[in-house]
């Protein structure tokens, strides 16, 4: 019998890394890993590497904030 896994997580999801001082935002790909027992971040890092993260330091992007960000950019007080 096959055991059901629970959902990848969906939507824009972001590591953030510190390299060369600098913060960069690093696109996620979820992965289910058996051996951890759920979905794992995965990540291209500065230096091309394809890195596992920690699912707790993994952030959402959210879309209401980018279209908020969106519609401010072009307006003018």
């Amino acid at each position: 019998m096959k055991t059901s896994r629970p959902r990848r997580p969906n939507g824009r999801w972001v590591y953030y890394i510190l390299y060369d001082g600098i913060l960069w935002p690093c696109p996620v790909r979820w992965e289910w890993e058996s051996g951890f027992g759920g979905w794992l971040p995965f990540y291209f890092s500065p230096t091309f590497e394809f890195v596992a993260g920690d699912p707790r330091k993994a952030y959402r992007i959210a879309r209401s904030s980018v279209r908020n960000v969106r519609q401010t950019d072009g307006e003018f007080a």
